[in-house]
C-alpha cells in the first residue's frame, strides 16, 4: 500500500505535538514542584521562628509565674551581670535561681544566696535558649519589662505583672 505524500508531514506534527505537549506538561509540574518546596521552606521557617520566640516568652514568664510569691521576685544581678532573680526560703537556708544572658544564652543557676563571692559562677548556669539579648525593667507597681531578643526570630517585649505586689 501507497502512503499519500500528506500523510507523512501529518504524523510528523501529530509527533510534535505530543512532544510540545509533554514538554508543557513536564514544564508545568517542575514549576509546580519548585513552588511547593519554596512554599514548606518558608513554613517552616517561619515555625521555627514562632517556636523560638513563644519557648523564649513562655519560659520567663512561666519562671515568674511559679516564683510569685511576696518579695521573691526581683531584677538583681550576678557577678555584674543583669539577671532576674528568684528569691526562695528553706528553713535557715536562702537559695536563688538566677536568669541571666550569658555567653549567647539565657541561662538559669540554682544556688545559696552569696555562696560564690569572689568566683566566676556566670559558666556554671544551665544553657536553657540561645539568645542575643534578655533585658529587664522594674516599671511600676510590680509590673517588670522583659525582652528577649532569640537569635532566630523577632525580638519579643512582654510585661510581667507581678501578683504578690499588686
Amino acid at each position: 500500500m501507497k502512503q499519500k505524500q500528506g500523510e507523512s508531514g501529518r504524523h510528523i506534527v501529530d509527533i510534535l505535538f505530543v512532544l510540545a505537549l509533554f514538554g508543557v506538561f513536564a514544564a508545568s509540574a517542575l514549576m509546580l514542584v519548585t513552588l511547593g518546596a519554596n512554599v514548606y521552606k518558608q513554613t517552616v521557617a517561619d515555625m521555627t521562628d514562632n517556636f523560638t520566640e513563644r519557648t523564649a516568652y513562655s519560659y520567663v514568664t512561666e519562671k515568674i509565674r511559679q516564683n510569685d510569691t511576696a518579695d521573691t521576685v526581683e531584677i538583681g544581678e550576678l557577678n555584674g551581670v543583669p539577671a532576674l532573680v528568684f528569691t526562695k526560703q528553706s528553713g535557715e537556708e536562702t537559695f536563688c535561681t538566677y536568669l541571666y544572658l550569658y555567653d549567647g544564652y539565657l541561662k538559669e543557676l540554682y544556688t545559696r544566696k552569696n555562696s560564690f563571692a569572689g568566683t566566676d559562677i556566670l559558666p556554671a548556669g544551665q544553657n536553657i535558649l540561645p539568645l542575643n539579648a534578655f533585658t529587664m525593667e522594674a516599671c511600676r507597681n510590680g509590673l517588670i519589662k522583659l525582652t528577649l531578643e532569640p537569635e532566630i526570630g523577632n525580638p519579643v517585649t512582654i510585661y510581667a505583672a507581678l501578683r504578690s505586689d499588686l
